[in-house]
Formats: C-alpha cells, sequence, structure tokens
C-alpha cells in the first residue's frame, strides 16, 4: 500500500507493473490490492481492467472476474484477450456452453483471428463450437502471424482431439521443423521449448519431448515467476497424458490446483485433453476438490 500513497492519477501504469511482478513473485494479495487501486486511478484503462480480471481468474474469484471482464469488453468490444478470459470464467466453473456462447458475442472480432487466438493462447481449441473448428481446420498460418509452429501445433490439437491422428502428426511435424528453426534464434526462450515438446509428445518422441518441457519449467519456474511458470507446467503434464504416463502427468497437475491458476477442479470437468486421465483415482481427487 506504501506504492499507492505516493502515487497520483498519473502513476496507474508504474503500479499496474509494481503488480506484475508481485504476481511473479508469488504475492497475489498484494498484486490484486495494487491492479484495483490502479483500476480506481484509471477506470477508462481497458489494459488495466482486463489485468484486474486475471488477477481474479487465476485467484479463483469467479464473479468479480466475470464483472471485471464485462467491464472491460464494454471498454474495449474487439478485446480478444479479455473475451477469451471471460470464456475462461465459465470454463474455470466447468460451463463449457457459457464459454462457447461467450465466443459467439463478440460479432466485431473477425472471426479467423478469434478462432487462432483461442487455438493458440492457452491452447483453447478444444472449446470452441463445431461451427468454429470448421474454420480452425481450414485456416493456414496466415491468422496465426504467419507462424507455422504455433498454427501446427493448433491443428495438431485440433486433429487429435478429432481422433484423425495421421493428420495430427503430420502438423505436429510441421510445427516441429519451425519450432526448432526458431530454437536457432532464441535457444533459451521457455515458449519455444514448451512448444517443442509438445510438437515431439504428439509424435510420440518421449525422450526428447520430456527434456524439452522440462527445459521451458527449468527456464521459468514457478518460485520466480508465478504467472508464466504454471503454464509450462501444465504443459509438461499434457506431454506426459500424450505420451501415456499419466502418473507423471499428476505429479505436474496436481501442484496447480493449490496455487493461483486458471485450472480448478471445474477445468478438469470439462478439459477433453484430460480424458486420458478420467478414471485414475488421483486426477478424480481433483476433480472433486479434495485432493
Amino acid at each position: 500500500a506504501t506504492l499507492g500513497q505516493r502515487t497520483t492519477p498519473g502513476n496507474a501504469d508504474l503500479i499496474v507493473v509494481g503488480s506484475l511482478a508481485e504476481q511473479n513473485l508469488g504475492r497475489w494479495p498484494e498484486a490484486l490490492e495494487h491492479l484495483r487501486q490502479a483500476r480506481r486511478l484509471d477506470p477508462r484503462s481497458a489494459q488495466t481492467a482486463r489485468r484486474l480480471g486475471t488477477c481474479l481468474l487465476f485467484l479463483r474469484r469467479y464473479p468479480e472476474a466475470r464483472e471485471v471482464f464485462d467491464y472491460t469488453m464494454s471498454l474495449a468490444p474487439t478485446n480478444v484477450t479479455a473475451l477469451e478470459n471471460k470464456a475462461m470464467v465459465f470454463l474455470a466453473q466447468g460451463d463449457l456452453a457459457g464459454a462457447r456462447t461467450v465466443l459467439r458475442s463478440a460479432p466485431e472480432i473477425e472471426p479467423a483471428s478469434l478462432v487462432a487466438y483461442f487455438a493458440t493462447f492457452y491452447d483453447l481449441y478444444w472449446a470452441l463450437d463445431e461451427e468454429h473448428m470448421k474454420l480452425l481446420l481450414g485456416l493456414g498460418p496466415e491468422p496465426f502471424d504467419g507462424d507455422r509452429g504455433v498454427w501446427g501445433l493448433a491443428l495438431a490439437g485440433a486433429y487429435g482431439l478429432r481422433g484423425d491422428q495421421t493428420r495430427a502428426r503430420a502438423y505436429a511435424d510441421s510445427a516441429r521443423i519451425a519450432i526448432e528453426e526458431q530454437l536457432q534464434v532464441t535457444s533459451q526462450d521457455p515458449a519455444v521449448h514448451s512448444a517443442l515438446g509438445m510438437a515431439l509428445a504428439y509424435l510420440g518422441r518421449k525422450s526428447e519431448a520430456i527434456q524439452e518441457g522440462e527445459r521451458a519449467v527449468a527456464l521459468t519456474p514457478i518460485a520466480t515467476n508465478g504467472f508464466a511458470g504454471p503454464y509450462f507446467q501444465h504443459q509438461l503434464a499434457r506431454s506426459y497424458i500424450l505420451l501415456g504416463e499419466p502418473e507423471k502427468a499428476l505429479d505436474q497437475l496436481e501442484p496447480l490446483l493449490k496455487i493461483p491458476y486458471f485450472v480448478s477442479p471445474g477445468w478438469l470437468k470439462v478439459d477433453p485433453t484430460f480424458d486420458p486421465l478420467r478414471k485414475n483415482p488421483r486426477f478424480l481427487k481433483l476433480v472433486e476438490g479434495t485432493s
């Protein structure tokens, strides 16, 4: 609160920057308070409101998060990040139909861009309805900013979900080639290592996939990055699922339910990427919220 006491309305951006650092350090209550303060100082900032909503989402305070994202969308109707975050509030509560209604609620957003964004950020291709899914399956790399790695992974996931393993592997291999080229330039980027791990997992290249996923987690541990770190651990869990290692997947997944993150018992109920774990007693405890 000391920072806030020294600020004027012109310092809202500084407070937001401080709150992001606090999230990385695991100081979520302080981050939440500072984001609320920044919103009071600059109530017309869609960016500040969205960051507040995301903080509330990670803290699993869903009614408050939904209110903030509704407000954000009223300020910025074409903000696809806020739209996705609002859909994630429904997914976190186990409401897939509600999330799909959110996707259809922003006609101002160009459909190909919307679908590509959802399939890329937080890998929400599985939350698309059939109409949006068909659109996704027909896209080339252009709506993905020409990134063939991101595009290939999105299509691999979508085809894998539909049981078409031949196409899933073909797109995963296209992604692998592109991502390996990216790694030659950005060898210390955890997101690139994580993406390569997923591509290799789709291809069944077990030891390499695990090595890349673990590399991403090591580069961005939760202890030093409480915002991005959980995502890379989540991706490692997904790789283990694809590779037929349910217990190792659960070793990565269980801690995520005990820290601020968007995965929740409700999320686990509706996310089909966890289907191979459905009968596992450890997973059932997570879904029931008893683990």
